[in-house]
Order: structure tokens, then C-alpha cells, then sequence
């Protein structure tokens, strides 16, 4: 099948924008896979399709709309007829995730051997499961399950917030310490191997040609579908967002209004930031409204200043969600395309009681 063709398929899909922000191109071609395999072997179900999006160290992943809902519905059937599962994977999400800050931190700075990178590996591949479980199976339970598991629910949550970070930080640091070691090759392009080639060059020492890299780092995608896995570059990745991304990027030309989910409510107004990457922000003044795909914890700094916050993507258990009751902000999360519709510096308003964003003219 050409590219041409495999775009054309993916085009006849309908897409559901997962999550974005900065993220690794390394870490994509791990978790395409580990999204069908490793989900399938412990959660009973996974997902057979997937697609990242990767420019310049900046990622969108995506799924099939109706595989997200029934991957959530099917988690959340399992939790209310057994308690004690959903439990005992939760308990799971933080004994995973203080084995594998700790092995990160043991193999800060250094070049691991194989070995200490496959001990790494078996850890981080089997916290997407428990990640996965925790994040979407809250957001289907009825209420009075709900009642019930929620704390456990928020406990995990609370206690593993900073592992995709963290996992981040490592692959970056670990692609910064080779291209110190090889001299040849910048840090940005190492975040740019794929599973296989990393652990090539752990095993053998060898590396892909630095225009291979290159092409991934300017525009790349991961296509995985049915246990195979492709990746497409240049042209071809615009020609995906084209046809899925862009095609999805329209407000409602009856009402001009996003919607979402409300995380807490309340309703004001303010200058639209959006803000893909926390680490570059030049304009951002008290009472701005932030607009992003995700927040993590490096994200804060800017909620604080905040009169609210709207996200691509979310739910009742996400990281902004959980920061805005905190801080008591006027957030909704996933409205899906926030970040494509709404416009940096022009004035909007947050209507969390309802669940609206409205462009203000």
C-alpha cells in the first residue's frame, strides 16, 4: 500500500485527539505497540490502531473514536463488577511508579547496558496499563461506584503525576548523554530513534544516519495498525494533519461555541495564550486564559496566573482538572481542538458552568 493510500484509509476514520504536548519521538515508538500489546495483556483490552504526530519535539497522539470509547466503557464494566480489580491496579499505578522513578534515577547520566535498560523497559511498558486504566475507566463509572472509588482513584493519580515527565527527562537526558559520547549528532535528533535503533545502539553502538533523524524531528508520524508498525516523514505528515486534524478543526458555525467537560466551574473572560510548550512562553500576563493540549506539573507556574484554564484533551482525573479544583480556576477540558480554533491574543470567554468556550467579538 502507498502512503497515498495509507492516508486515504486513515482520512475515512474517525479520530479522537488523546493528548498532546512536548513528547519524544522514542517514546511514541514504544507506546504505538505497548498501546495493542501491552494494554491487550493486562487490561484485556488495547487498541489496534494509533497514530502519533511528532514536529520538532512536539506530539499529538490520536485513536479511533469508537476503540476510545469501548476501551473505557470495558474498563469501567470491569471496576463496577469488581472492585477489588480496580483496587488492586490502582495500588499497581504507585508501586509502579516508585520502581520506576527509582530505576530512572539509578541510571541518570550513564549509557545503560542492555540489560539495565531491558530492567527499565519491563517497568515503564507495563505503567501504561495501570496509567490507562486509572485515567479512562473513572470517567464511565456510575455514581455510586463512583462514590466509592474515587479517593482511590485520586490517591493514584496524585501519587504518579510525575512519571511522564520524568520518562521524558530520561529519554531527552539519555539522547543527550550519547550525542555527548558520539560527538556527531545533536540531542534533539537522538530523541528521534525508534525503540529498535536504540536498543541497536546500546547493544552494537551503531546509529542511523543523521538525515534520517532529521526528517523525524522536522515532521514524522507513526502510523501503527494491526501489529504493524509505519512511519511516515516530510510531505506526507502534512497530508495527515490535512485530512484528519485540520478537517476536525472547526467551530460550530451555529453557535461559535467549543465544548467540553467542565473540571470546576465558573465564568469569566480574558485574552486567549495558547501554549504548546511551557518552556517557551513569551507573552502571558495575570488574568490571560491558558489554552493548551494537556498541563503537567511544568504547567503550573502559568495556571497560577490564570483566570482559567481549557484543554484539548482530558478528563475528571487529569492533571489540569485536579489543578483547577485545587486552585479553584474555571477550567474545561477536552474540548478536542482548542488549540486549532482559538486564536493567541484575542478575547474569549470561559463559560465552565455549561462546559462552553465562546469567542467574544
Amino acid at each position: 500500500m502507498t502512503n497515498e493510500q495509507l492516508i486515504q484509509d486513515m482520512s475515512k476514520e474517525q479520530w479522537i485527539k488523546r493528548w498532546a504536548g512536548s513528547y519524544t519521538f522514542i517514546s511514541c515508538s514504544y507506546w504505538a505497540p505497548d498501546y495493542d500489546e501491552i494494554l491487550g495483556k493486562v487490561l484485556g483490552v488495547g487498541f489496534k490502531t494509533s497514530l502519533f504526530v511528532h514536529k520538532r519535539g512536539a506530539v499529538t497522539f490520536l485513536l479511533r473514536k469508537n476503540d476510545l470509547e469501548n476501551f473505557s466503557k470495558f474498563l469501567a464494566t470491569k471496576a463496577e463488577s469488581d472492585q477489588g480489580f480496580a483496587i488492586e491496579l490502582l495500588t499497581k499505578v504507585k508501586n509502579n511508579t516508585t520502581e520506576l522513578m527509582m530505576i530512572m534515577h539509578e541510571l541518570e547520566g550513564k549509557i545503560p547496558s542492555l540489560d539495565e535498560y531491558n530492567s527499565f523497559l519491563k517497568v515503564f511498558e507495563r505503567h501504561l496499563a495501570y496509567h490507562n486504566f486509572m485515567k479512562k475507566a473513572v470517567d464511565y463509572l456510575s455514581d455510586h461506584v463512583l462514590d466509592v472509588l474515587l479517593p482511590y482513584f485520586k490517591d493514584a493519580r496524585l501519587y504518579s503525576e510525575p512519571v511522564y515527565s520524568r520518562t521524558e527527562i530520561f529519554f531527552r537526558k539519555l539522547a543527550e548523554t550519547i550525542a555527548e559520547k558520539e560527538g556527531n549528532y545533536t540531542k534533539d535528533l537522538l530523541t528521534c530513534l525508534t525503540q529498535e535503533e536504540l536498543e541497536l545502539y546500546l547493544q552494537e553502538g551503531t546509529l542511523p544516519e543523521i538525515e534520517i533523524l532529521e526528517k523525524r524531528f522536522e515532521a514524522s508520524a507513526i502510523y501503527y495498525c494491526n501489529g504493524e508498525l509505519k512511519i511516515l516523514t516530510g510531505e506526507d505528515v502534512d497530508k495527515i494533519e490535512d485530512a484528519i486534524l485540520e478537517s476536525n478543526d472547526e467551530v460550530d458555525s451555529n453557535n461559535g461555541e467549543l465544548k467540553g467537560i467542565t473540571a470546576y466551574p465558573g465564568k469569566v473572560k480574558g485574552i486567549c495564550r495558547v501554549v504548546p510548550d511551557p518552556f517557551d512562553v513569551h507573552d502571558f500576563d495575570e488574568g490571560d486564559i491558558l489554552v493548551t493540549g494537556m498541563t503537567r506539573p511544568e504547567f503550573v507556574p502559568l495556571m497560577k496566573k490564570a483566570a482559567a484554564i481549557v484543554t484539548d484533551v482530558g478528563g475528571k482525573l487529569c492533571h489540569a482538572a485536579l489543578s483547577a479544583r485545587e486552585m479553584q480556576l474555571p477550567c474545561i477540558v477536552g474540548t478536542e481542538k482548542a488549540t486549532k480554533v482559538l486564536k493567541d491574543g484575542e478575547m474569549i470567554e470561559v463559560d465552565a458552568d455549561n462546559g462552553v468556550v465562546r469567542k467574544v467579538k
